[in-house]
């Protein structure tokens, strides 16, 4: 994390010792963002009836589960359960994968 983005209760915090996750991060989700064209747009070669429901179902729940996991992680950090967030690393490489590097560049690429 770069230092401009810490606070100063971060910083004092940091200085005595205890620096903790909670203080360093809010938690951020994810939501579905419509498409920047219709769903018939791509007909005949994808039908409108597969976009909407790749859109509305398959790439929302990727979003879901990611934000799902990143709940999870957020409460994980919150009480220092070092092992749930080693265990919610593939969760967030799947879902943030699927989301983020495949779905959303490809949907908004077209």
């Amino acid at each position: 994390m770069a230092l401009r983005t810490l606070s100063r209760k971060t910083l004092a915090v940091a200085r005595n010792g205890g620096l903790r996750f909670d203080h360093v991060r809010e938690l951020q989700t994810f939501t579905l963002k419509d498409l920047p064209y219709g769903y018939g747009a791509l007909e005949p070669v994808i039908s409108g009836e597969i976009m909407e429901l790749h859109h509305k179902k398959h790439h929302n729940t990727y979003v879901t589960n990611f934000n799902t996991a990143l709940e999870q992680l957020d409460q994980a950090m919150a009480s220092g359960d070092s092992s749930k967030i080693v265990k919610l690393q593939s969760a967030l490489k799947f879902n943030g994968g699927g989301l983020l590097l495949n779905h959303s560049f490809a949907s908004f690429t077209l």
